[in-house]
């Protein structure tokens, strides 16, 4: 009977190991972990130990490098209780990290645990929503050697914008924790750390290699007219490409004068366009004229300019349907939406130096800026966003900064744009933009691409003059609107009406109606204006916007909507409101709940948005699949939001017969 027990015991724990085998990712990530003695060991190592507090910078630390106020610990700390104070501490980066691990349904050893927890302990947790190496690893997007993911992990060292060895090799100890379950093997790699210098674009300052191997590459750079030709450490010793990696290494780039072997006999080395021209023809990527000259004061057709950006920006090669050599280009830029039709009917014509920026800036994936223009000449978004990145420039005239516009772009001017969009794409830059101090997503989102001087008039004279699209002017109403003459607004160039249907308490979460709703539609439809519904949430959970759309359908069961049915969640301006503070996630959930329930029934669902709730209370990247409804910069003489929308609420303060107040105006943008 003894020797039941044992045999038991492990048939029991086979069992429960079988089961834990067969869960889900998800149940399996759901235990809460917390620091081991991988982390607590490297943090010792890194921080070192203090028994009494300094001070750094304007913050106070003891013990581990832990933070503490000023008064705190009088009299010292052991190393014990430095622990203990240090385990409090990391519970907080704990708790980030596990909330993230479940979301994602991630299974981590301890180890990996350990080393993401120091790692996010020392730089904090914005990295968890980061485009970075890193985290696609993490969730699986990307499958890294083990060098790869020690580059993952290492090329978070900087501080003051330099790499710092410190930070440099606790973070390649992160990655030995990671990979192999100790810091003992963290010797296996070593790091090249490249100084940055003012007039070169680097992919990066920091690479990895093994210790032991050779150095098979060298971080990307980029100097026009110069190529790497040796990396020089601190005291002088040249490392070149096949040499033998012993250590960490702190070095500059060694350049040396490029060598072209294309000849024009119109650009020289003195003139300013010699090492773009000559460049891009080493390349192939751009050639003469069949008598041997290059000819840069001839203006680039618009093909030229199509197949040339297109392909600089990192898009595939376009094949003709026959009609034109460069047919395909045109194609695509048309299907893209990056130039108005106009523009495309002759593709031998010269291009604009205007148009060439909006085809650029659409090609990198930017959208407008809509900071102030650095030219006096030009006010357009596409043309600032690529000058904040230094593909674009202009030229100086009168003391002041011009762009020229109007001016076709030549032949000598493609070729330095061209180069700058090869440099950028290969960089991988990114269009930064900013609300406050949030920088905006501009991946994977449709972006605002109307053409600011487009927009004419004020009030009720609002319009926008493409001839490529169908712009209506409409009304949106609720009961706030009191009595309206609704054929009075139709007759005052009103095509549209958005009417509230009804709306949620901020506060008790109470469904209530409209009480003007069913006039409105009656009264708007017999003025033969195209008729579309909201309906203001306070949703906080899918389950609730279900219900609200589920409302609105059966409101307008039996009626002629023919223009979207929206959901409209606001922050709501009531500090004890239900939505205080819900996710962006829950926002969002909720709005596909609504526009899924609405789409399933045969309408076009659409989300309204105003600036605040655009860029703070939702992910625009999730909303792709539905309509927006912008509301903002109201009265201003064109829409400065970043992402796409296709109903613009340009003021609340509208002038139209048929109300006795000021109503809010829109324009309708049908495509």
């Amino acid at each position: 009977m003894r020797n039941r027990f044992p045999a038991l015991t492990a048939l029991a724990l086979l069992l429960c190991l079988t089961v834990q085998l067969a869960l889900p990712l998800s149940a399996r990530a759901a235990t809460y972990l917390t620091a081991g003695e991988g982390c607590i060991d490297l943090i010792r190592r890194c921080e070192g130990y203090s028994e009494t507090a300094y001070q750094d910078g304007d913050k106070w630390y003891i013990g581990f490098g832990t933070q503490i106020k000023e008064s705190d610990y009088p009299d010292g700390i052991t190393e014990d209780e430095a622990v203990r104070l240090l385990r409090t501490k990391l519970s907080a980066a704990e708790s980030t990290l596990n909330g993230y691990v479940h979301q994602n349904g991630l299974n981590l050893t301890q180890a990996q645990f350990d080393a993401l927890l120091d790692f996010t302990y020392s730089l904090g947790s914005s990295w968890l929503n980061s485009d970075s190496l890193l985290r696609s690893l993490l969730l699986g997007k990307a499958e890294l050697s083990r060098r790869e993911t020690a580059r993952a992990f290492g090329i978070w060292c900087h501080s003051g914008g330099a790499v710092q060895p410190k930070l440099a090799e606790r973070r390649l100890a992160e990655a030995a924790l990671y990979l192999d379950g100790s810091t003992e093997y963290a010797d296996e790699f070593c790091y090249l750390a490249v100084e940055r210098e003012e007039d070169v674009d680097c992919e990066t300052d920091f690479a990895v290699y093994e210790r032991g191997g050779s150095y098979d590459y060298f971080p990307a750079m980029y100097r026009l007219g110069r190529v790497v030709d040796a990396m020089e450490t601190e005291d002088g010793e040249l490392i070149r490409l096949g040499d033998t990696v012993s250590e960490n290494r702190h070095v500059r780039a060694v350049w040396t004068d490029k060598v072209y072997s294309a000849d024009y006999p119109d650009v020289t080395g003195e003139r300013w366009f010699y090492d773009y021209v000559m460049e891009l023809s080493e390349a192939q990527v751009i050639n003469g004229r069949p008598d041997g000259l290059y000819a840069p004061g001839d203006p680039t057709s618009t093909g030229e300019a199509l197949k040339l950006i297109l392909l600089a920006a990192g898009h595939e090669v376009q094949p003709s349907d026959g009609s034109h050599w460069a047919s395909g280009y045109s194609a695509y830029v048309r299907q893209l939406g990056l130039l108005r039709d106009a523009v495309l009917e002759n593709l031998n014509a010269p291009i604009t130096r205007l148009n060439v920026a909006r085809l650029a800036a659409g090609a990198m994936g930017f959208g407008q800026s809509f900071a102030d223009s650095p030219y006096a000449d030009v006010n357009d978004g596409f043309v600032t966003a690529l000058t904040e990145v230094g593909i674009l420039e202009g030229s100086v005239e009168g003391g002041e900064a011009v762009f020229h516009g109007d001016m076709p772009l030549t032949r000598a001017e493609v070729s330095a744009i061209v180069w700058r969009l090869r440099r950028a794409s290969s960089l991988g830059v990114k269009q930064t933009l900013q609300y406050g101090s949030r920088v905006l997503n501009t991946k994977n989102v449709a972006l605002n691409h109307y053409d600011q001087a487009l927009f004419s008039g004020r009030k009720n004279t609002m319009t926008y003059n493409d001839p490529g699209l169908t712009v209506l002017r409409g009304v949106d109403a609720s009961r706030w609107q009191g009595e309206v003459d609704w054929q009075a607004a139709a007759d005052d160039c009103i095509d549209f009406a958005i009417l509230r249907v009804g709306g949620r308490y901020q506060i008790s979460g109470s469904i209530y109606d409209d009480a003007m709703f069913e006039r409105y539609y009656a009264d708007a439809s017999a003025a033969g204006l195209k008729i579309g519904v909201y309906f203001y949430s306070q949703a906080i959970t899918p389950k609730e916007a279900v219900a609200e759309a589920d409302y609105v359908l059966e409101k307008i069961r039996d009626k002629h909507i023919d223009a979207p049915v929206v959901f409209d969640w606001e922050t709501a301006e009531t500090g004890s409101a239900r939505t205080k503070g819900l996710p962006v996630s829950t926002v969002c959930d909720c709005a596909v709940a609504f526009c899924e329930r609405v789409k399933a029934a045969g309408y076009t669902p659409m989300v309204y948005m105003n600036t605040h709730d655009g860029y703070i209370k939702y992910d625009v990247s999730r909303l792709q699949d539905y309509d927006i409804w912008y509301a903002g910069q109201y009265d201003g003489a064109y829409p400065k939001f970043i992402y796409d929308f296709v109903m613009w609420q340009y003021t609340d303060k509208g002038s139209v017969a048929g109300f006795s107040g000021a109503p809010d105006m829109d324009l309708w943008f049908i495509r």
